[in-house]
């Protein structure tokens, strides 16, 4: 009887009933699975100790019957909303995450297609490259958008073009040191787990009146890999664009969904520099 109700409740009552908002349905299921219960505890319970004892706990049958029934419905509901929760959380996260890897930050669009019809206006050799880099990017983010793995290498050269056609807005104020060590083949990375950092750092590292660096460089080992990224605090316009905070946060939870236990991230928010160290092991 005690199997009954669990799996009774664990799979029809909450589910059909309890999570549509049915409650009084749920409600009367419990009066149903307690009157049969009680019907049950009854019929097995002695004739003698029926004589002898009228109270209630007698009269249901052996107290830990009774406690053992609350403990199964206590337990099938809350498994049942547990997962419920975290099958909702996965879903929303998901959703969240597709929207964020579906698109190319629209500021960033806007000034490198600014910049690449300044190269066409002077007819620049290096204005082909641009158009190919960016084509190359879009293309990325609508093909891998719904992939759970991609290839290491077509993510570096995701953050490649992306670092690529950044510098084409960028005066010599800004130095910009981008490193790249270790085999990058034959490895797969969830995607668009590292450009996060690298936007937060030209958002907030870059100013056109000041100077400033941003410092990036990846380590690839055979099983793993070490992100390390610096820049300096520039004066930054505030406005209501909030994609790279956001995008941060987002990052914080897939790390924490896609490779739980298997990753280590440090930021550090100084005064005058922001610094990110990221070390993931490869699937």
């Amino acid at each position: 009887m005690l199997i009954f109700v669990f799996y009774f409740n664990y799979l029809v009552a909450i589910p059909v009933l309890y999570l549509r908002h049915k409650y009084f349905s749920f409600f009367m299921t419990i009066v149903g699975c307690f009157g049969v219960f009680f019907l049950l505890n009854y019929s097995i319970m002695p004739k003698e100790i029926r004589m002898l004892q009228t109270g209630s706990i007698h009269f249901l049958g052996p107290s830990f019957n009774i406690f053992m029934f609350i403990i199964v419905y206590v337990f099938s509901f809350t498994m049942c909303t547990y997962e419920e929760w975290q099958t909702t959380k996965h879903q929303m996260l998901n959703t969240e995450i597709s929207f964020l890897k579906a698109q190319i930050n629209p500021h960033f669009l806007f000034n490198t297609l600014n910049s690449i019809y300044a190269l066409t206006l002077v007819r620049s050799e290096h204005a082909p490259d641009a158009v190919v880099k960016l084509s190359g990017m879009m293309r990325y983010s609508v093909s891998e958008a719904n992939q759970s793995q991609v290839s290491l290498a077509s993510e570096i050269s995701y953050i490649s073009n992306y670092i690529e056609l950044q510098k084409l807005r960028i005066t010599d104020k800004i130095v910009i040191t981008f490193e790249i060590s270790g085999d990058v083949e034959n490895k797969l990375i969830a995607p668009f787990l590292l450009i996060p950092f690298v936007e937060n750092a030209f958002k907030y590292g870059v100013n056109s009146e000041e100077n400033s660096d941003i410092w990036i460089k990846i380590e690839i080992n055979e099983l793993d890999l070490q992100m390390q990224i610096e820049n300096n605090k520039v004066f930054v316009r505030k406005g209501k664009d909030y994609g790279a905070s956001i995008g941060i946060k987002n990052t914080k939870q897939r790390l924490q969904l896609l490779y739980p236990g298997a990753h280590l991230l440090k930021i550090r928010d100084g005064k005058y520099d922001f610094t990110v160290s990221l070390y993931i092991k490869l699937k």
